[in-house]
C-alpha cells in the first residue's frame, strides 16, 4: 500500500509540474519600440550623405539637410532579422527589415514610399 501511495504521489507530482510549467513563446508578436541593438547610435548608409537613428519615439532618416521621421515603432524578431513597423505620413504603415551581419553592420531593406512595392536596400554601419 505504501508503494502505491508513493508512486501515485510521484506521478501526480510530475503531472502537476508539467501542467503548470508550460510557457508558450510567440516570436511573431509585435514589441513596442525598436531593438536595443539599433538604439543609442547613428547609422551611416553606403551613401555618406544618409544617416539613420532609432529610438522608441520613431525612426529618423537624414539625407543632406532633410530629416524624415516616422513614429510609433514596433518590431518583430526572426533569427537575425528585425522587422520594424512605423507610422508615417497620413497614418500609413512603413515596414523596414534590418538583418544583422555583425554588431556594427546591418543590411537594411526599406520601401521608397508606403505604396511602393519596390524595396531598396543599403548597408548600415554604426558610427
Amino acid at each position: 500500500m505504501k508503494k502505491v501511495i508513493l508512486w501515485g504521489t510521484i506521478v501526480f507530482g510530475m503531472f502537476g509540474i508539467l501542467v503548470t510549467s508550460t510557457t508558450t513563446v510567440n516570436a511573431a508578436t509585435w514589441h513596442k519600440g525598436v531593438p536595443t541593438i539599433l538604439k543609442h547610435s547613428y547609422w551611416q548608409g553606403k551613401d555618406t550623405s544618409e544617416f539613420w537613428s532609432f529610438n522608441n519615439e520613431g525612426v529618423h532618416y537624414y539625407r543632406g539637410y532633410t530629416e524624415y521621421i516616422s513614429g510609433h515603432p514596433m518590431y518583430k524578431v526572426s533569427k537575425k532579422s528585425y522587422t520594424i513597423r512605423t507610422v508615417g505620413k497620413k497614418n500609413a504603415y512603413y515596414y523596414v527589415t534590418a538583418t544583422k551581419i555583425n554588431h556594427n553592420k546591418f543590411r537594411f531593406f526599406y520601401p521608397y514610399s508606403s505604396t511602393d512595392q519596390m524595396i531598396d536596400y543599403t548597408y548600415l554601419y554604426r558610427m
